[in-house]
């Protein structure tokens, strides 16, 4: 199996913004790299957006289908800083597919995020997610077979246990676009309907189950994803849910002599919280700090 490893990729973009340090040139090698497989392989969800918590095989394609908050939030944080310092739409793209995951599906009515959605359906691993040849065959015409499917792996042999499909891309979106002598944007939108239609087949099935404990250690992360998000792709909406999730660990899970608790669950906080709990949930209040300069210059838009 293979890991994301966050605090990795945040050390070589750091290593790549101070170009003076030795072999920046190698660690931005490493890390465009890695970002890149990523992002094309089945460990991202290509129909719904957000990470897998991990791969299965050395390639980053066939994922442990179980999405966590944590992985996620840092993942947020590091595609914006890559997107920023290469300028690479494809990472942009992978920001908002994240961030509108975790909001339709990981976002608890009142700001806060979920812990977890679980790999299994019905004991099956990546039932939820997997598609069968018969069923693609149904839902696609020759056009989209031809386009979606050649795109995302769908034509050939099944990819998963022998019998299922895992979408993932072999090559990123710009080869396949530059290939099929279009811009990026023109592809995207050919794909978009088929995508869109996909998703809501698989929204119809038996959902795996959510773990809706809401950690503070954990919504610290993701409130430092969606922080960085909105400053670095310049999108507001994105600081506001970040602040919506801080406010709600500040009265919910906030005691009256200036404590936290770790975990809220059917209304109820328990626990004192841990090191980590502080570390991280301070961290994502500094990253909404760091905003403060761009709300304000939109201020005059905004109002």
């Amino acid at each position: 199996p293979k890991f994301p490893e966050p605090s990795n990729l945040l050390f070589l973009i750091e290593r790549v913004e101070r170009q003076d340090i030795e072999q920046w040139e190698k660690a931005r090698e490493m890390l465009v790299v890695t970002l890149d497989k990523m992002a094309q392989g089945g460990i991202y969800d290509h129909l719904g957006g957000g990470f897998h918590r991990y791969s299965t095989d050395r390639f980053w394609r066939i994922p442990h289908f179980e999405k966590m908050l944590y992985d996620n939030g840092q993942l947020a944080t590091i595609y914006a800083r890559a997107y920023k310092l290469t300028g690479n739409e494809e990472y942009r793209h992978v920001v908002d597919g994240v961030l509108d995951f975790v909001q339709r599906e990981m976002m608890d009515e009142e700001g806060g995020f979920y812990a977890a959605l679980d790999a299994e359906t019905d004991a099956e691993e990546g039932k939820y997610y997997r598609w069968e040849k018969e069923e693609l065959e149904r839902l696609l015409n020759e056009q989209e077979r031809e386009l979606f499917g050649e795109i995302y792996n769908l034509n050939g042999e099944p990819n998963f246990e022998g019998e299922y499909y895992v979408p993932m891309l072999c090559k990123s979106l710009a080869e396949h676009a530059q290939e099929r002598e279009m811009s990026l944007d023109e592809l995207r939108s050919k794909l978009e309907p088929t995508r869109k239609r996909l998703l809501a087949v698989r929204e119809s099935r038996e959902r795996p189950l959510t773990d809706t404990k809401i950690l503070t250690g954990w919504n610290g992360l993701m409130i430092r994803g969606f922080a960085d998000a909105g400053r670095l792709l310049e999108k507001p909406h994105y600081v506001d849910v970040g602040e919506r999730a801080a406010w709600f660990v500040m009265e919910k899970l906030h005691t009256e002599d200036g404590r936290l608790l770790r975990t809220y669950t059917s209304g109820e906080a328990k626990l004192n919280a841990y090191v980590d709990d502080y570390a991280f949930f301070a961290d994502g209040l500094i990253a909404l700090h760091r905003t403060g300069e761009y709300k304000a210059q939109l201020a005059p838009t905004r109002a």
